[in-house]
């Protein structure tokens, strides 16, 4: 157990020391003054790295300056390693008060300086770098374990391209641990690897234990994980470090490819941190709560992460090698634990310093063996560029064209989807063609610049509410990050306030996003890790995975016989008052188009009709000025009013409201129609009846029985209800039956579509 009061500990900021020599110092990082004076302690460091991904080359940005590259990076942690030795008094490394370690996901997903020779150059680069100790991520599995211990071993291969077969093999000089897969067949870690590995810091010995993510079966391809099982890693974890206590190793770090986050960036230090990570930490300390782990290394979703949970540090810093972790402390040699929880710094891996040669060389050496690879044709576009730049809405015609091909290449995969959304950050270059006879040629490379980091991409069960969720969190304040969009359109507004929401989302088919069903989405990983603050990804599960994203975007191009620049219009801004008025418009609509009666004659005693179900239906007896009560349409529309006593004779006339359940409402005049004949028993028929006929009422007053065409509804100023009036012609037919056997009429036999006759707009009062 760590001695959290240890009597007497003085500590120090040596922070500053870092600058002018390396990467910015970010935060707090403190070392022992009682180190340099007192031989019982021991300072160390301990330099983290996680999700590389390869990223030999890979340029980014950050609040203070351009970041990324692994030859950056090697001089970076050559310098922040000589900070510290300096700050403690120590002439060289040679008592290993310094180590590098990684998290996972060292390989796999990477750009194709690395991923056409089968990361080979980044096992070389990690080398030159000086990493020690790892564990497995997911993308190790990627092409199954046996031939990422092939990498690690430096074994030639005949499965791959040429320059592959031909490139000078390395054996990796890492040790890998991971504690928490296990063969099938036996129970034993495959391939040799140990579930933890035990290094002596400035004489002090400390363990590292190894663990993965248990979510890898719905991350991998089964076939590569079907021999092995994925244990706890809670239980993982205790079950080592009570292994490590028995034999004396009191300070122990996990390196674990498990999530975790802290808010904001490392320019804001350390702070509250949460994730799969933080939950693992928690139930370890509950089902053992005398364990002794110190320090844990997150991994997976490629965040920013620096906090305590209790006694523990967690760190994550970032992915493809934008960021590195700085973590110090002191080591007891009597109790062979640290003297206090370890400080932490994430720095950014900035492109301030000089380039370390040695990696160079082997970035270089990369890039001229792939270049051939990436100068091939794959496919025809239709213009010069298809650019990424984003009209006002947010919009770009290349993420149209990424995310259509991500729901066709998942589709071609046999994999039902319904949407497809990327991270507009993700688009890293227009897509540039070359011009060929007379067309534009598409080359590996173009395609590859575009879609660069090879995130794969997962298949997402998410609700609607989710999805609108989402797409209005890229209107928050910052407005910084936004989504693409394919399978779905969508209208958003803004209040008065200058606050964004999105209003209605549909459908490629038109049809309205329901909130309560559930949708497949393809999304990357690092959205469905959160990334970008798009939280409501991670309400999602995963329910299926197909090639990252560099893959899936050429194979597309492939697939197609040339590239059509699509058009924009997924994302459409309204004022309120234009969405206002639309949603009038339709209601309106909707009650014209479901509204029919049936023709209501002298001296009956039911007026009937069908309308918008649920709707409120009133009648005004014009004639004689009476209400009558209203009444609510079934299920189903249908509807009957009680008109007996009204005593209505052909030629009147009385209104009819119809009211939905938003308040919107459209009036209707109905003429009363004469009343059948009535046959006297002698075969003649009493005057007064219509004989069967249909009669339209002269509506307009000219005498000719015609029409006046409807005005347009407009909306009511102040949001009350608004109410369209008309007169309507009726059939003297019957509605056809509805299993009331006494029913007078026949439903819809003898109905009369509303919305012919006079249409005018009154304001609803009462």
């Amino acid at each position: 157990m760590k001695n959290i009061y240890k009597k007497g500990l003085k500590i120090v900021l040596a922070a500053s020391l870092t600058v002018g020599i390396g990467a910015t110092a970010i935060g707090s990082n403190a070392y022992s003054a009682d180190a340099a004076v007192d031989p019982n302690l021991v300072p160390v460091q301990i330099l983290g790295l996680n999700d590389f991904h390869g990223a030999l080359d890979t340029p980014s940005s950050s609040p203070l300056g351009k970041i990324g590259g692994a030859d950056y990076l090697a001089t970076n942690l050559n310098n922040t390693e000589a900070a510290f030795l300096t700050a403690n008094g120590l002439a060289d490394n040679t008592a290993s008060n310094s180590v590098r370690v990684q998290a996972g996901d060292m390989v796999g997903a990477s750009p194709a300086v690395s991923g056409l020779l089968q990361d080979e150059p980044t096992i070389k680069v990690l080398n030159r770098m000086k990493f020690e100790i790892g564990t497995l991520g997911n993308h190790e599995f990627d092409e199954g374990l046996a031939e990422y211990k092939r990498i690690l071993d430096g074994g030639d291969t005949i499965n791959f391209n040429e320059i592959t077969q031909n490139y000078d093999h390395e054996a990796s000089d890492m040790s890998i641990v991971v504690a928490n897969v296990v063969n099938k067949s036996d129970g034993a870690i495959p391939y040799g690897f140990k579930p933890y590995e035990i290094k002596n810091m400035g004489g002090v010995n400390v363990g590292f234990i190894g663990v993965v993510t248990t979510e890898i079966p719905s991350l991998v391809l089964a076939n590569h994980i079907q021999d092995f099982n994925f244990l706890d890693e809670v239980e993982t974890i205790a079950k080592y470090s009570a292994e490590l206590q028995s034999k004396g190793v009191n300070a122990i770090v996990v390196l674990s490819h498990v999530p975790a986050l802290t808010p904001g960036n490392p320019t804001n230090g350390e702070g509250a941190v949460s994730g799969a990570a933080v939950d693992m930490i928690n139930k370890v300390n509950q089902i053992a709560p005398n364990n002794s782990v110190d320090l844990v290394l997150a991994g997976h979703n490629h965040q920013y992460t620096n906090g305590k949970v209790g006694n523990t540090r967690l760190v994550q810093s970032y992915s493809n090698g934008k960021a590195y972790s700085n973590v110090t402390g002191v080591l007891n040699k009597t109790t062979k634990d640290f003297e206090t929880t370890p400080s932490a710094e994430i720095k950014y891996n900035l492109q301030d310093v000089t380039p370390d040669a040695a990696v160079r060389s082997v970035i270089d050496e990369a890039y001229a063996l792939v270049n051939p690879v990436i100068s091939k044709p794959i496919g025809q576009m239709d213009s010069a560029v298809m650019t990424r730049d984003t009209n006002a809405d947010n919009e770009s015609p290349l993420g149209n064209l990424i995310t259509d091909g991500q729901r066709e290449m998942a589709k071609q995969a046999g994999i039902a989807v319904d949407f497809a959304m990327t991270n507009n950050g993700g688009i890293r270059s227009d897509l540039v063609g070359t011009a060929a006879n007379g067309s534009f040629a598409v080359t590996w490379g173009a395609a590859q610049a575009v879609q660069p980091f090879g995130n794969i991409l997962q298949v997402v069960e998410l609700s609607g509410a989710d999805i609108i969720e989402a797409l209005n969190q890229q209107y928050d304040e910052s407005e910084k990050y936004f989504l693409q969009v394919s399978g779905l359109k969508y209208t958003y507004t803004k209040n008065d306030a200058g606050e964004k929401r999105v209003v209605d989302v549909m459908k490629e088919d038109g049809t309205k996003l329901d909130p309560a069903t559930t949708y497949r989405v393809v999304i990357n990983d690092f959205l469905f890790g959160g990334g970008d603050s798009f939280s409501a990804f991670t309400k999602g599960k995963q329910v299926d995975v197909i090639d990252p994203d560099t893959d899936t975007f050429i194979n597309y191009i492939q697939s197609q016989s040339q590239l059509v620049t699509p058009a924009l219009g997924r994302k459409t801004f309204k004022t309120e008052a234009e969405i206002a008025k639309e949603k009038e418009d339709a209601a309106i609509q909707a009650i014209t188009d479901s509204t029919v009666f049936v023709s209501y004659k002298e001296k009956d005693a039911v007026f009937k009709g069908k309308t918008v179900p649920g709707a409120t239906v009133t009648v005004d007896t014009l004639a004689v000025k009476a209400k009558v009560a209203p009444i609510v349409a079934d299920a189903d529309g249908n509807f009957e009013i009680d008109m007996s006593g009204e005593n209505l004779k052909e030629g009147d006339t009385f209104g009819v409201t119809i009211t939905d359940a938003d308040g919107y409402s459209k009036a209707f005049t109905v003429a009363v129609m004469a009343a059948d004949p009535i046959d006297n028993g002698g075969g003649e028929e009493v005057p007064g009846g219509n004989n069967g006929g249909t009669e339209t009422p002269d509506v307009d007053g000219n005498g000719d029985g015609g029409t006046v065409t409807p005005e347009p509804v407009i909306p009511s100023a102040t949001g009350g209800d608004v109410v369209s009036e008309e007169v309507v012609p009726v059939k003297n037919e019957n509605l056809p039956q509805t299993g009331d056997q006494d029913q007078t009429g026949v439903m819809l036999g003898g109905l009369v579509l509303v919305g012919i006759g006079v249409y005018y707009l009154r304001r609803k009062t009462a």
